[in-house]
């Protein structure tokens, strides 16, 4: 079964998450692994993003590498509250677009140094503002299917360079799953570091 331990950073104001399985660490490859195939899986982590006591918050994990996806599982949130405002349905417009009934979509950044899976508008624009926000308020279908998106994108992406996964939202006020060839927008100071 799975589980996970939470430590206080920052004065309450970071949450860092270690999942584990049965009675050891869950690795990276084991999250990647049942994000991909696991829908039970994916709604536990769904509920225990849920639940965290932040109106909005940023999600981050360590750089992932080939040499790195066996180890323990680990990501924090950083509350965030400045990016709970209006969702701005118009910055992804276009892969909504051609992507009809679609739950989500992936496509590289306008940079070319990401890949961003993102919620199409299935609900409320209010379920999308922000990661908090979506996995509160989205359809359950739509959240299972983005982190099984997750899941294929980050199999896809993980090799001998590092790929840094995260949300950050300070930018474009629409729910961005990150992939990122380095930690761009990073708030957590121990993860901008490739191990």
């Amino acid at each position: 079964m799975w589980s996970a331990s939470v430590e206080e950073l920052m004065n309450g104001r970071v949450l860092r998450f270690v999942v584990t399985r049965g009675s050891g660490p869950a690795t990276v490859a084991d999250v990647l692994h049942e994000w991909r195939g696991d829908a039970a899986f994916r709604s536990w982590f769904n509920a225990l993003l849920a639940n965290i006591p932040f109106s909005a918050f940023r999600w981050e994990t360590p750089a992932v590498t080939a040499s790195t996806i066996s180890r323990a599982f680990e990501f924090v949130v950083l509350d965030a509250p400045a990016i709970a405002r209006p969702p701005d349905q118009a910055a992804f417009a276009e892969h909504f677009r051609a992507a009809p009934g679609a739950p989500a979509v992936t496509f590289p950044n306008l940079g070319g140094d990401a890949v961003l899976v993102v919620p199409c508008p299935l609900t409320a624009a209010s379920a999308y503002g922000h990661l908090a926000a979506f996995v509160r308020s989205a359809p359950e279908s739509q959240q299972d299917a983005l982190w099984q998106m997750v899941g294929d994108a980050m199999d896809r992406r993980v090799s001998a360079k590092p790929v840094w996964l995260s949300t950050a939202g300070a930018g474009v006020s629409w729910l961005h799953v990150r992939l990122d060839n380095r930690p761009k927008y990073y708030g957590h100071a121990p993860y901008r570091q490739a191990l």
